[in-house]
Parts: structure tokens; sequence; C-alpha cells
């Protein structure tokens, strides 16, 4: 089993070997016949220790702060982030151990924009449930308490409107930051978690009901050709701590899951269980097996950039 290894071969038919725990220092990632585990890696001088090597696991390393290493280019050394944006962009991604930083010009209205306002939209229209079913007052009440709801009430829809009217007036690059700052105020009458939990539930309730888009090869494409091309958009988008779960859920065995966290290892176990199915193996059973494992943002990622990159198409009725 993984965490050890043989330290004595089976003698007779019908019987078993001896296994032994890997020792200190040492680790085994899956089943096998060794008669030795492995050496735990250490991390370089330019690099953090993000979790320590354990017997079924070796060190996981990452990039310092302020620097980055592409996942898809052979990490000899961590690249130093760019401080700041060119003047007249913003900030899209910030800096992280596997990008640098990514900027965009500053009138862009891509999703993040957008999420901006539908986050202010939920927020207000929360509160306006919360102001309907929780703050009522008892029948025949009314006084000091009430008036204080009422100018809640009204603070609440002005700010709302005003953050919504700004946000659709164009003040770009802020959206994210005013809908912070609407949502400390939120938390300052004790409303926050409620809108936690109503919007997560409305966030869910979308997803659910979003259509299921499958994916076609774009016409001219050959499927086997372009299925082993989307291989590597695979390895960059999907989180490296998810590659062997990934592969285990595509009912791999052990010794055909990846064991290096690089591109070319990601795609040469896709091609094993590309070679396993033959005909049988599309795009959609990889987008599928990563909705299984909660993993449906990065799914949509991938069908996005392949279909961007002209190899795919969305499937028509």
């Amino acid at each position: 089993p993984s965490g050890t290894y043989v330290a004595e071969e089976c003698k007779e038919q019908n019987t078993s070997g001896r296994c032994v725990p890997c020792d200190d220092g040492e680790f085994m990632e899956y089943s096998n016949a060794f008669r030795q585990c492995r050496d735990c890696g250490k991390c370089r001088e330019d690099q953090v220790e993000v979790k320590p090597c354990q017997l079924i696991r070796n060190t996981v390393c990452a990039c310092r702060n302020g620097t980055f290493c592409p996942p898809d280019h052979p990490c000899e050394m961590c690249q130093k982030c760019r401080p700041r944006c060119p003047e007249g962009q913003v900030v899209l991604k910030p800096c992280t151990p596997y990008s640098d930083l990514q900027c965009g010009p500053a009138t862009d209205t891509g999703p993040e924009h957008i999420w901006a306002i539908v986050l202010v939209l939920v927020v207000f229209g929360v509160a306006l449930c919360v102001w309907c079913c929780c703050r009522s007052p008892a029948p025949g009440r009314t006084g000091e308490g009430d008036e204080s709801h009422l100018q809640f009430l009204g603070r609440l829809e002005e700010q709302g409107m005003g953050l919504i009217q700004q946000l659709l007036g164009g003040l770009e690059g802020q959206g994210m930051r005013l809908t912070q700052e609407f949502l400390r105020r939120l938390e300052e009458q004790g409303m926050i978690l409620i809108f936690m939990t109503l919007s997560f539930q409305v966030m869910l309730q979308n997803e659910i009901e979003k259509p299921k888009r499958n994916l076609v090869p774009a016409p001219g494409n050959d499927p086997i050709q372009v299925l082993r091309r989307s291989f590597y958009t695979f390895a960059r988008k999907i989180p490296k701590d998810d590659w062997k779960k990934f592969g285990r859920s595509l009912d791999l065995e052990e010794n055909d899951i990846v064991l290096e966290w690089t591109d070319d290892a990601f795609y040469q176990m896709l091609y094993k269980w590309l070679s396993r199915e033959g005909s049988k193996s599309s795009v959609n059973t990889l987008l599928e097996t990563l909705v299984r494992l909660h993993l449906g943002g990065v799914a949509e990622d991938i069908s996005s950039t392949l279909v961007k990159n002209g190899i795919f198409q969305y499937e028509t009725s």
C-alpha cells in the first residue's frame, strides 16, 4: 500500500510479502512493489513549504510572496511579479505563486464588474426581505424603535440605490470596492450572516438551473486530435492539489496517475485515459468529472477557453 515498501517478498505460493512503512524523510504515494521509498523533496531558497512531506505525499512547495512560476513551464526559478499595472489599466488578477499580476483596460466590463453589480442587487433585496420579515413591529407598537428602523430602511435604500447607480453609471474598476463598503455597512447592522446565507442559496439555485452545454469539435477538426490538444488546458486550469483526485475519478490505475507536478505528466495521465477509452472518450466526460468533484467553475472556465481557442464549439440543439 501507499506509505510502505516491500521489505521482504513472498517466498511461497499463496503467501504475502512483508511491507514496512517508509522511514522519516521518505514517502510513497501509491501501491507498489518497490524495495525502497522515495526521498522527500526540499523546497528551494526562493520557495516556501506549503505542505510538509508525509508518508503518502511528497513535499509541496510554492514560490514566495511577490514571485511566481507558471505551471506550464519547468519551475527552475521563481520570477518576480510585476509591482503594479501600467497607467490606464486596472488589476484583473493579483499575483499568485502560479501566475503574474494580470492587468487590463480600465474600461473593462467583464465578469468581475457584473458580479459586483449582482452582489449589490442581492444585498439590497435581502435587506428589504429582512426588513419586511424580521423587523416588523408587533401590532399596536410604535415609538422610537420603529422610527429608527424606518430611518435605517431609508438609509439602506439610499445607499443601495446610490451604489447601483454608480456601478451602472460606469465607475469602472470601483465595483468591488463599493460592494465591499456596502457589505461593511450591512455588517454593522447585524445582517451580514443573513445576507451570506440567502445569497449562497441564490447562487446555488442559479447553478442548478444553469443549462448544460456540451462541446463538440469545431468543423474541420479531428475529434481525437482536438481532445489531445485540450489536455494542456485542463492541466493549466485544474488546481494541482486536485490532479490525483481527478485521475482517480476517471478510474485510472494508481500507477497511471500523475506523479510529477508538470503539465507533461498531467498530459500523459490523460493520454492513458484516452488510450483506454478509445472512441468513447470525450471532452464532456472530463468536464462532467470536474463538476462531480465540485469544480464546476473550473469546468466552465475550461469550456470557455476551448471555445475561444477555436478547437471546440457549443453543441446546438
